[in-house]
């Protein structure tokens, strides 16, 4: 069996940076180490340093295992310039404009970094290890703080001419929407970001509408989550299933735009919002089966991440391992 590679893993969110050394393998992958912060507990610069400290001591676990690391992956929320390293523009995360990420962090930890847009990685990561693994054409649409979008073309991720492909969640539902933090409006992410979702719910709890989550908060809506919503809906209370309903139906409706644009074989969807699981799926599926091209959804498969919250990690690892030549 051939020696195993290491690679440095770096998800960049919008709530969270979570780090993981992963160690892959002819058998497969393992994550080896772990570490997390809260993205806005820092600035830019003091993001950029818990990065140095916290990669050089994932580093180190891999030296103590006797293996190097072969380089360091990072999947950012917004448009990167990949040839370059530099983070162009994060939507959801104020100070990232023209950060020559890449140049800054080799400085200082010695070895090679690769720089994704985060969406990009998880598709990467499903379609060589995952849920998309022997699809040649598939769509990754991460359902978190954002909405993003990783399109796998032929077997490699396609990035658009100016690295922009793939932004999903900043496609138009309703041209007279409410205005999105990109500065459109009508946005899908103002529909089905995981802050509308919250921000929606309270809106309608305050207003009166009847619900067993009233309980479970007491009045205080700050306490609301995701996973509260879910749980709800998941025991019939009719406030919450309608509006993972809505919330699907959304998704669908620009997943079919891209289902007629693109054609894929497989969409997978992972993110915080998608381990609601069937509750958004199914509305997902029956859009699309509504909306979609009869010749472009008929071998259309849907279905969830197989890694999660670790798929960024993962395909931001394996750019750190195979290098900018394989991508």
């Amino acid at each position: 069996m051939a020696k195993p590679k290491y690679g440095i893993g770096v998800d960049f969110g919008g709530t969270y940076v979570k780090l993981a050394l992963v160690r892959f393998t002819d058998r497969g992958l393992k994550i080896d180490g772990y570490s997390k912060f809260q993205t806005c507990d820092y600035n830019r610069d003091e993001v950029i340093e818990q990065l140095v400290i916290r990669i050089i001591k994932l580093k180190a676990e891999s030296t103590y295992k006797g293996n190097e690391v072969k380089g360091v992956g990072i999947g950012m929320p917004g448009r990167v310039d990949f040839n370059k390293g530099v983070v162009c523009d994060l939507t959801n995360v104020p100070g990232w404009k023209n950060v020559p990420l890449k140049d800054i962090l080799e400085k200082k930890i010695k070895i090679p970094v690769l720089i994704d847009n985060d969406a990009n990685l998880m598709a990467l990561a499903e379609s060589k290890y995952g849920a998309a693994k022997g699809y040649q054409n598939c769509v990754c649409v991460t359902l978190g703080t954002g909405i993003g979008g990783g399109i796998i073309l032929g077997g490699k991720v396609y990035r658009g001419g100016s690295f922009a492909a793939g932004e999903i969640g900043h496609m138009t539902i309703n041209e007279n929407g409410p205005l999105c933090a990109c500065g459109n409006r009508g946005c899908a992410e103002r529909y089905a970001g995981n802050r509308y979702i919250l921000e929606e719910a309270i809106k309608r709890l305050r207003g009166g509408a009847r619900s067993s989550l009233k309980d479970k908060i007491q009045g205080k809506y700050s306490n609301l989550t995701l996973e509260m919503v879910a749980a709800a809906a998941r025991k019939k209370d009719a406030f919450s299933m309608i509006l993972w309903q809505e919330i699907g139906a959304h998704v669908g409706v620009v997943l079919a735009d891209v289902v007629n644009l693109l054609n894929p074989d497989i969409i997978v969807l992972g993110g915080g919002v998608a381990n609601a699981g069937t509750l958004i799926l199914d509305p997902i599926r029956k859009t699309i089966k509504e909306r979609a091209f009869k010749v472009s959804r008929q071998n259309l498969r849907v279905g969830l991440s197989k890694f999660k919250h670790k798929a960024g990690i993962i395909g931001a690892a394996a750019i750190g391992v195979t290098g900018k030549e394989n991508q």
